[in-house]
């Protein structure tokens, strides 16, 4: 085992989003940079988005006549957060969040002319990368690299390097077990959630029973770091919850979407009962699964609604029992061990309001209204899904990272999932890659200006 010494000026902890986008950002600088990935290779969570960004004021938008504004998206987001966010990140996200898109366009990343409306709001501030996370990731560790970042994979770090309450550098291993210790200017930490921790899972996720798919890397080495560097953690109880999975999924599926990305089924609880319009937001759906009986609800299909979606193969789960299979009502009801004279009852009146038209319970509309007529008819359980864990130490508007007093931690920088002020649930999909990417870029200009 040997020591060997470097010297650089930024040293970004985690290869994803906000780690590559740092790096981008820092070569563009003029800053000498180091990317410390532990595993085999760069991505992270960011592998497997959507590519999806959030935005006001873009040229999308204004090529589409959409009327938005930036004070517009930091109202929506203060509003959805019950101002729990913190005001000045949320202002920096929002007024740089369409001049991101642009930048990452010039770094060669394409960007589909679409806008979309997603989560609770009428205004379409989505906008989507071709090629989604993978692609994004591609393009930023190729750009990267061409400015001159040195991405050492199968590196993690072990300690910070902290003289005179300043963070001077990362004492970090690689693979084999050799170590290395890094100095610079600024150290960023950029290691995503903490997913991986069951530990720390089982202490702060406050849906305690769910199915975690995403945060599959992720195992709190920046909250730990930022803890031995004295910086204040909080925000680690808020989680990205979003709609359902199936017990026992360790990665998302073509099942998966079908559940995610289709609302035209109804959806029962223990007692065989519906409990909510199925077509709400994400979260919330997410959050009233939760509260139901055991966070426990079947989502109901028949074959027409089967064979119309190109993701649903059951015949696995069948047989392994996980998914309930019937010819009538009854029959799935008492397979699903679901009372069958509730679960009848319910499934009749859906039938009624999907004929109609027409939700008399929740005022489900009726574009997400399909009678269920033709049998075999399925019942696939289904709990809260997590996407991955969000908090850590509480960043001010340069990501710098701070103590619990409000100062700064010299040389320390945090961006992306391992930081805390941004999230209270998750207010539309595409916030995420923002957030990364914006403040791992604020850490190299901050380190540039000040270092």
């Amino acid at each position: 085992m040997t020591l060997r010494k470097m010297e650089t000026d930024v040293v970004f902890i985690g290869g994803g989003s906000a780690g590559l986008s740092g790096a981008v950002r820092a070569g563009e600088l003029g800053l000498k940079t180091v990317v410390l990935e532990k595993l085999g290779s760069c991505g992270g969570d960011a592998m497997i988005a959507a590519g999806f960004w959030i935005a006001a004021e873009t040229r999308f938008q204004k090529e589409k006549g959409i009327e938005d504004s930036k004070d517009a998206l930091y109202r929506y987001f203060m509003d959805y957060s019950s101002y729990k966010c913190q005001p000045d990140l949320i202002r920096v996200l929002v007024d740089r969040a369409a001049a991101n898109i642009e930048w990452l366009e010039k770094q060669g990343l394409v960007m589909n002319k679409d806008v979309q409306i997603h989560g609770p709001t009428t205004v379409p501030r989505v906008h989507q990368n071709d090629g989604m996370g993978a692609q994004y990731i591609k393009v930023m560790k190729e750009r990267a690299e061409a400015l001159g970042a040195e991405i050492l994979l199968k590196t993690g770090a072990k300690a910070l390097l902290i003289e005179n309450n300043r963070v001077v550098g990362v004492l970090a291993e690689a693979d084999g077990g050799d170590q290395l210790e890094i100095r610079g200017k600024g150290v960023v930490l950029c290691t995503g959630g903490f997913g991986r921790n069951k530990d720390m899972v089982s202490e702060h996720v406050p849906l305690k029973k769910h199915v975690m798919v995403r945060a599959g890397w992720a195992n709190g080495d920046g909250i730990r770091l930022a803890r031995e560097a004295g910086a204040q953690i909080g925000d680690l109880n808020v989680c990205i919850a979003y709609k359902a999975e199936t017990p026992g999924t360790t990665g998302l599926s073509m099942r998966s979407f079908f559940i995610i990305l289709f609302s035209n089924y109804p959806v029962v609880n223990k007692f065989g009962e519906r409990f909510m319009d199925e077509s709400i937001w994400y979260v919330y759906f997410a959050h009233a699964l939760y509260n139901q009986p055991d966070s426990t609800g079947y989502i109901i299909i028949d074959e027409a609604l089967r064979k119309g979606n190109p993701f649903t193969d059951f015949e696995k789960e069948i047989g392994a029992g996980t998914i309930k299979k019937a010819d009538t009502f009854k029959d799935l009801a008492l397979k699903a061990g679901l009372p069958p004279d509730n679960f009848v009852a319910a499934m009749e009146r859906y039938n009624r309001y999907a004929q109609a038209g027409k939700d008399q319970e929740f005022g489900k509309s009726a574009d997400n209204l399909a009678p269920l007529q033709t049998a075999p008819f399925y019942a696939i359980e289904i709990w809260p899904l997590v996407l991955n864990t969000v908090g850590g130490p509480l960043i001010d508007a340069n990501a710098r990272v701070l103590r619990p007093d409000g100062t700064p931690v010299a040389g320390l920088y945090a961006a992306g999932n391992n930081t805390s002020g941004l999230y209270d649930g998750y207010p539309s999909t595409g916030t995420g890659l923002q957030i990364s990417s914006i403040f791992g870029q604020l850490a190299a200009e901050h380190i540039k200006e000040n270092g």
